[in-house]
């Protein structure tokens, strides 16, 4: 007599739960690849938005200057050197003695809301960042305050009406080729007479260049080469 077969339905043999090896590579893998090409957009888009916000930056200290302008009508010394000294040091806001030169006057007319407006926030010296304990601000006697912004030699004592509307006036600081390097790499920003503002690329003259610190009378010449080249023709 044959065995008579269960009417019962036989439960299917349930898979063990969680990954296998080879699921779990596979979604590694895949979120390895997805790393791979959004963290360099992501990278490019943060250092997109940095130069953008030093662009606006330049764009308001153009401005201040105009306001300045207006008022005293012509541009005050670059630093406390005659006939503007070295043309590396002109980022000068407070000379461990006084706000004469530079973004000093600017300073104490009170045309700085905020005193970010004058750091580039890719700029990685100590040196030329916001507060820092070589930096300070509020100033301190007998130590500089510097801004990580320099202007153009050379246009001490002039008015606007003294320079065509392309002549470059504030950029990003090159005075020496490391420091082109840490900040947007690939170039600076440039403010110019006509309150305009542009990015330039690298050139062999700004990146290729024997300008070191401390500052000397000797780089003068390699400093207006990069100004002159920065102009709008």
């Amino acid at each position: 007599m044959n065995r008579l077969r269960s009417t019962f339905p036989q439960s299917p043999r349930t898979k063990p739960g969680g990954f296998t090896i080879i699921e779990l590579l596979v979604v590694i893998t895949i979120m390895s690849l997805l790393m791979a090409i959004l963290l360099p957009a992501l990278a490019n888009a943060r250092r997109t938005a940095r130069r953008t916000e030093c662009s606006t930056h330049l764009r308001e200290v153009g401005l201040a200057t105009s306001m300045y302008l207006q008022t005293e009508k012509a541009f005050p010394s670059l630093n406390n050197e005659p006939e503007d000294g070295h043309w590396q040091y002109n980022y000068v806001i407070w000379d461990g003695r006084d706000y004469q030169h530079n973004f000093g006057p600017l300073t104490q007319s009170h045309l700085f809301p905020d005193m970010r407006i004058l750091y580039c926030p890719t700029q990685e010296s100590p040196f030329h960042q916001l507060n820092t304990f070589v930096n300070p601000w509020p100033s301190k006697q007998l130590l500089d305050t510097r801004a990580a912004y320099g202007r153009r030699p050379r246009v001490s004592g002039m008015d606007v009406t003294q320079m065509p509307p392309g002549r470059s006036l504030y950029a990003d600081l090159f005075h020496t080729p490391e420091y082109v390097a840490s900040s947007h790499k690939r170039g600076i920003n440039v403010a110019y007479i006509d309150g305009s503002v542009k990015f330039v690329a690298n050139f062999d003259a700004l990146v290729d260049n024997n300008m070191t610190l401390p500052t000397s009378l000797i780089d003068n010449p390699t400093m207006m080469k990069i100004w002159t080249r920065l102009d709008m023709k």
